[in-house]
């Protein structure tokens, strides 16, 4: 499973004694929903197609909050990683830290490459993918019950007009970043998910789990279209053309 960030960091400085450990009065993850707005559509074969998407918080009680003031910047140690992979340059291997404090977290959105529209994960063809840039700042704060929809980006046609068919996406995700010290100050970086459109690889699975999916019909003008279209629009200029 891989993902296209991008990020925007902010610094945050937190040290892991056993009060912050203490889960604050925050939403969990299970509680955050990320779904397309318009999971389905028709377009033509050199339209570029954009995607919207609707972060959610279905708790009706507590918020999600990331906030540089706040410990633990405001969000659930329950909710965070407490370990994160570190190569060793002496052993040069791999090794699972566990974070002693935590530096900087950053709120982001993340491209989940799945489904047909690119060939590599954010490239085409068909189709490339543009990230529409960050839609979270700081302080950033989503109430009890409340939403927010923003553009996540654009596929645009990347070699010519897009062959007839369907296409889909599956996986975008809000992305959180989690960097830290070990007891030894060595930097540590973990990632977790607070939302995603469907964390399945293929849209059965999505559908099945109940998650949903992004699809786009390509529909190409059969030949006569054209000639019509070009026929009335010759004799609208005739028409135009003609005294009285």
């Amino acid at each position: 499973m891989r993902f296209a960030p991008l990020a925007r960091t902010w610094a945050l400085v937190v040290a892991l004694g056993a009060s912050t450990l203490a889960a604050q009065a925050q939403v969990s993850w299970s509680a955050l929903t990320l779904s397309f707005n318009q999971p389905t559509g028709v377009v033509g074969p050199n339209d570029p197609i954009d995607v919207w998407l609707t972060f959610a918080n279905t708790d009706p009680t507590e918020s999600f909050i990331v906030d540089n003031s706040l410990p633990l910047g405001g969000l659930n140690a329950a909710n965070l990683p407490t370990h994160a992979w570190w190569f060793n340059p002496n052993t040069q291997q791999d090794e699972l830290r566990p974070f002693a404090s935590y530096t900087e977290f950053s709120l982001n959105i993340g491209f989940g490459c799945s489904g047909s529209f690119t060939t590599s994960c954010t490239d085409g063809p068909p189709y490339q993918f543009n990230f529409s840039g960050s839609p979270f700042s700081l302080p950033y704060e989503l109430g009890p019950g409340a939403s927010q929809s923003y553009l996540f980006g654009t596929f645009v046609p990347s070699h010519g007009p897009v062959a007839a068919g369907s296409y889909e996406f599956y996986r975008s995700v809000v992305w959180l970043d989690v960097s830290g010290l070990d007891a030894e100050g060595n930097s540590l970086t973990a990632v977790t998910f607070p939302a995603t459109t469907c964390p399945f690889d293929s849209a059965s699975q999505c559908t099945e789990n109940g998650y949903g999916f992004f699809t786009r019909t390509v529909e190409v003008p059969e030949p006569g279209a054209f000639v019509l279209m070009g026929l009335g629009l010759a004799l609208l200029g005739a028409r135009r053309r003609l005294p009285g």
